[in-house]
């Protein structure tokens, strides 16, 4: 399948791409710096800013799907919205209706009702203290998303691990499974990748976690 990801620089976008041409896909990257991929049979680098509407275009034609891992800096509530705003309006132009993102679970009231009483009253520190904004920015990009008339899939996963993925993933469609509190990216990449011939999740927001 050609499938372009926006974020392909992060920990998680890494782990989409390595995974997605380990699995046969054509992947389009997309990123501000060519030195992080080079180009290869199946690999091409579209160089660009996702706030920037024009570059964000020039990455969409010829694509059967579209996945983001952006992520934005704990000060900046615009990246997220402003990028799929764009990444949106140039998938309704060419005809493009799988979307697959990253999320973040603590963004929905009622996401933690599984943990403990002690973990949901961290997080919610947490969240006021020093996610307030990634959270906001979170927030204002996923409702845009399911606005959209895409068949989109926001993957919603707790604490992101640097780890090497297991393949055991718990999956809830309304809150994080009992006492699931972090995940390996390469296992929440691992769980995107499924969605692209994946129905089940489609206009839905799946929790993952170990």
């Amino acid at each position: 399948m050609k499938i372009v990801i926006f974020g392909a620089s992060g920990g998680t976008g890494r782990e989409l791409v390595q995974q997605g041409l380990a699995q046969g896909h054509d992947v389009t990257v997309f990123m501000r710096n060519p030195a992080a991929f080079t180009g290869g049979d199946h690999l091409r680098v579209v160089v660009g800013d996702a706030r920037d509407e024009k570059a964000v275009a020039q990455a969409i034609p010829g694509q059967e799907a579209v996945l983001s891992a952006l992520g934005g800096a704990l000060g900046d509530d615009t990246l997220l919205p402003e990028s799929i705003g764009h990444i949106l309006a140039a998938m309704k132009q060419e005809g493009v209706r799988r979307l697959i993102v990253l999320g973040a679970s603590g963004v929905w009231p009622g996401a933690a009702k599984n943990l403990s009483a002690g973990t949901r009253l961290f997080l919610r520190v947490l969240e006021a203290v020093i996610l307030k904004k990634p959270f906001q920015a979170q927030r204002a990009m996923q409702m845009r998303i399911q606005a959209s008339d895409t068949d989109w899939t926001v993957v919603q996963p707790p604490r992101l691990l640097n780890k090497p993925g297991t393949g055991k993933i718990r999956v809830d469609g309304e809150a994080l499974p009992a006492g699931g509190t972090m995940i390996a990216r390469a296992d929440v990449a691992t769980f995107m990748l499924v969605q692209l011939n994946n129905a089940l999740w489609v206009r839905k927001s799946p929790f993952v976690a170990w």
